[in-house]
């Protein structure tokens, strides 16, 4: 289930999933690639059990579904204002950049009809009007391409800016979850990082973090620790 979209924290590899007839279908589990393949000397070991992983995906999963079906204003508030007040910004910045861009675009074009009109009258050598309009066609191709560039990042963060609202209609759909699937865990979850395991107080911990379609990482504690607000 998890396969292409589960990946070891440490070396940023894909979780290789380890199955067995031999054995029974509750001890199938993953293991860094890097580590199965170069030792852990290279990448210590992240054994996980695919049950394991499922059953934290999916607890996980529930208290994301509940906390949107329950305040979902105040997710909606959360992700606002963790991201609206910085693309702003950084959409403000590069609309000014782009505009900067293409006026000099236009200007080269005037000082490449200027230098040609001055070459054609005599006032220009043709190696001096060879040389300025290299350089003009130079500055103009890399400007170009810069505003290229601009131009896809602003559309992309206009895009960014409804990624909230398409997740929250996605969450409308699985209001009622009780099981964790291939289709629902394709249609929410866009990556899975496993972290090595540790003991904290005896005990064996294991982190993971799930990266959602559309927000990314949603930290349990932020979910709870608002829930908690709403309720008191």
């Amino acid at each position: 289930m998890f396969s292409g979209i589960a990946y070891c924290a440490d070396c940023g590899e894909k979780l290789y999933y380890c199955t067995t007839k031999y054995f029974e279908s509750r001890q199938d589990h993953f293991v860094c690639s890097t580590s199965r393949k170069k030792g852990v000397e290279v990448c210590g070991s992240h054994f996980i059990r695919a049950v394991i992983l499922e059953e934290g995906v999916l607890a996980h999963l529930k208290v994301v579904i509940e906390f949107i079906e329950l305040y979902e204003d105040t997710f909606r508030e959360i992700m606002g204002l963790q991201h609206k007040a910085i693309i702003k910004k950084e959409l403000a910045s590069k609309r000014k950049t782009m505009t900067k861009s293409e006026n000099r675009i236009k200007e080269l074009d005037r000082l490449f009809t200027s230098i040609y009109e001055d070459k054609t009258s005599g006032v220009l050598t043709e190696n001096r009007f060879k040389m300025l309009a290299e350089q003009y066609e130079q500055e103009q191709e890399e400007l170009k391409e810069k505003v290229k560039i601009l131009s896809d990042e602003i559309e992309q963060q206009e895009q960014e800016s409804n990624n909230v609202e398409r997740f929250i209609a996605k969450v409308h759909k699985y209001f009622d979850l009780q099981e964790l699937t291939p289709d629902v865990l394709n249609d929410l979850v866009k990556r899975v990082e496993v972290y090595a395991p540790e003991k904290i107080n005896g005990r064996r911990t294991q982190r993971i973090d799930i990266y959602y379609d559309f927000v990314g990482l949603l930290p349990m504690s932020l979910l709870q620790s608002k829930m908690n607000n709403s309720i008191a």
